[in-house]
């Protein structure tokens, strides 16, 4: 299975536990309004845990993607409930693979619809 294939089905039902199939343990990312780099797959999967406490209903879907050697952009829409109302936003993550998997990410979105909500 290709690594975007592997991305849009973690996405598309995300787990913690199963990060690990498409990220690399010394993944490094940047976040939005995050001020330092996230590290490691334990970071990473508590992030997707606070995500997921806070948007219980998460589904990002893949609606683009490049490849140049081991740099891809997945271009993704999101869809969840923010503050009880159904919410949509778009954004893409730039990422360096290694074996596979995300060694390296810049992810970039809009978060202004989305702060405050419920932690």
């Amino acid at each position: 299975m290709d690594f975007v294939q592997r991305w849009s089905d973690f996405w598309a039902q995300p787990d913690p536990a199963g990060v690990h199939t498409i990220a690399h343990p010394d993944i490094v990312m940047t976040w939005p309004a995050v001020d330092e780099p996230l590290r490691g797959l334990p970071v990473w999967e508590a992030r997707i845990v606070g995500m997921l406490r806070r948007f219980p209903d998460l589904v990002l879907t893949v609606t683009g993607h490049a490849f140049n050697g081991d740099l891809c952009f997945i271009s993704w829409r999101a869809n969840a409930t923010v503050g009880g109302r159904p919410a949509t936003w778009e954004g893409i993550d730039r990422m360096i693979l290694r074996d596979d998997r995300v060694i390296e990410s810049l992810v970039a979105f809009d978060t202004h619809d989305l702060r405050g909500a419920a932690a």
